[in-house]
């Protein structure tokens, strides 16, 4: 349990900065002018691939230390912060506190990113107008016509070379979004199952 309760902290502790940081960068606050849209609906991709990824290995170690709480009879289900506590010495309000604080900086990052990200639209390489002119559409129309060529150097309406425009890769791209939204999913219907179970009765004693 110990194990998990490292896991869960460290994990915590390291996407909260860093959903804070790029949240920042998505919404470009470090720059003088804005960089084109395919640069800002990449890098919001990145944020929800992480985010994702932490809110799946987030919520299966909590999934698996509730398994183990309930299976020793723990007084509190959720695991410590080891940066303040740990299993021996439990304090409710910064468990509960921090668990509050993670879900919330998943979710505000979850909302954040997948709002940019849901204004991608597929495009040709080189092309200013895109397949379709929304989300699933685009991606339809790309799946329909494939790609056999490797892009070249991106460039705008002007020709000026852009930096900072992810390839979109079919299956690939929106594939890993999807398995770790699974993995997240599938570990969310664990943990409420955990949760919902009966502790173990207490063995009788004389």
């Amino acid at each position: 349990m110990k194990a998990l309760a490292r896991l869960w902290t460290w994990i915590g502790n390291l996407f909260v900065p860093l959903a804070i940081g790029w949240a920042v960068y998505v919404r470009n606050g470090l720059a003088d002018k804005p960089p084109p849209d395919g640069v800002l609906v990449s890098r919001a991709y990145w944020g929800v691939l992480i985010a994702l990824a932490a809110a799946a290995a987030m919520v299966w170690t909590v999934a698996l230390y509730v398994h183990l709480a309930k299976t020793e009879d723990k007084p509190i289900l959720v695991p410590p912060n080891t940066t303040f506590e740990d299993d021996e010495s439990r304090n409710r309000i910064i468990s509960w506190g921090t668990v509050a604080i993670f879900v919330l900086a998943v979710v505000a990052s979850l909302a954040v990113f997948g709002a940019r990200y849901s204004e991608s639209r597929i495009h040709g390489w080189n092309d200013q107008q895109p397949l379709q002119p929304n989300f699933l559409g685009s991606r339809a129309r790309a799946f329909e016509q494939g790609c056999d060529a490797q892009p070249s150097q991106r460039v705008d309406a002007d020709d000026n070379p852009i930096f900072g425009v992810n390839e979109y890769i079919l299956y690939l791209t929106d594939g890993v979004l999807m398995f770790f939204a699974l993995l997240a999913a599938s570990g969310l219907v664990f943990l409420m199952w955990q949760i919902l179970l009966r502790r173990r009765p207490r063995p009788f004693e004389l």
